[in-house]
């Protein structure tokens, strides 16, 4: 640790899925150019995963695949919410309060030293973990951290929201140095950034960048599709990687379906409607301009033998599920995309678009 002089970034949002995760990524990456050493903290975690018997948050595991950063994993996700923590804490908060933040301090002493920056990724809006004491506002005072906000693109609704953060973050006494804008619609790009600029100078805050929508970074791969509506896979598993850019419903006649299949879509078909099937893995084998990333047989019904002897030739990841198609299609809609250390051309594209549309020289003057 560098006599508690290294800079201190505290990235939030004004709600879950704005792109922290985008902009830390960006950020780490960025600046490993201009510090001589960079470290990350997830100081409270929502979404984790088991690691050696610990638990860990998602975006913790993500960094360090991603970074290799020489901290321990899990001085790098702390605290991390359980089924039942809620409870357990309003059973006994004056045990479980100081226990929580004597963790996060050590954990953030480890993350911190030796190195001139530390990232700290919030999780949720400024108020998320305040129900047991530990809001991202008060988290990112005890850290005494700046803060950046990321929310999403447009002008009435993220200028509310931010005041609304903004204030919970005041009153906590963290200075709020910027705010990022992201996933804007392309073509509204400078007209948001324009009035953001505006609408944010009169609470006093700076817009630091304003980031285009990048739809590859919401499409899901056929395994993630698979995990979301717990499909059981009849074929193609080297093939669970590829990528799903649109979703095709097979509820039509066969000739019409193939219409609207475009290259890399998902095919959600009942599992009875053998013709559809037969038709998209003929068109998927017939065409080098189409390919399809996967089919999804509903409803628990299947394929006629010799169908399903033709679809297992191919190499076509094939899924099966009991739900019906409409609530199948439900699921796959809400479907949250989260990058994932395997995902080179999503963690490529996230540092380019901070490095391209946030002014990172600011941000870092900002930091102090």
């Amino acid at each position: 640790m560098l006599n508690g002089s290294e800079k201190r970034l505290f990235v939030a949002a004004t709600s879950q899925n704005d792109g922290k995760t985008t902009c830390t990524l960006g950020f780490l990456n960025a600046y490993r150019n201009l510090a001589k050493s960079v470290g990350f903290i997830k100081p409270v975690g929502q979404r984790y995963v088991s690691v050696n018997g610990q638990n860990i948050d998602e975006d913790s595991v993500l960094v360090q695949e991603v970074c290799g950063l020489h901290c321990p994993l899990k001085d790098m996700s702390p605290v991390a919410i359980e089924r039942n923590f809620t409870r357990q804490f309003l059973d006994d908060p004056a045990e479980v309060t100081p226990r929580l933040q004597r963790s996060i301090e050590e954990s953030f002493t480890s993350a911190a030293k030796d190195n001139d920056l530390v990232v700290i990724e919030g999780t949720g809006h400024a108020g998320v973990g305040s129900v047991f004491d530990l809001s991202n506002a008060r988290v990112a005072r005890m850290l005494n951290a700046k803060v950046v906000i990321v929310t999403l693109g447009g002008i009435g609704r993220p200028a509310d929201e931010i005041a609304l953060n903004h204030t919970l973050f005041e009153k906590e006494n963290v200075e709020v140095i910027g705010v990022v804008a992201n996933k804007i619609q392309p073509e509204k790009l400078e007209q948001t950034r324009d009035y953001m600029i505006k609408a944010l100078a009169r609470r006093g805050l700076t817009l630091l960048g304003a980031i285009p929508f990048a739809p590859q970074l919401a499409w899901p791969t056929v395994e993630q599709v698979g995990q979301a509506i717990r499909a059981k896979v009849l074929n193609g598993e080297e093939r669970l990687s590829n990528r799903v850019t649109s979703v095709v419903v097979g509820a039509m006649t066969a000739h019409n379906a193939i219409k609207h299949i475009k290259d890399e879509a998902l095919l959600v078909v009942p599992g009875d409607r053998d013709e559809v099937v037969l038709a998209a893995i003929t068109n998927d084998l017939l065409r080098h301009d189409v390919g399809l990333a996967g089919i999804v047989l509903t409803g628990g019904m299947e394929l006629a033998g010799q169908t399903l002897e033709l679809v297992l030739r191919t190499s076509i990841p094939v899924l099966a599920v009991n739900t019906p198609t409409y609530e199948t299609c439900a699921i796959l809609h809400d479907i949250t995309v989260k990058i994932h250390g395997s995902d080179k051309e999503k963690i490529q594209l996230a540092n380019t678009l901070v490095k391209k549309y946030v002014d990172l020289d600011r941000l870092w003057t900002a930091l102090g």
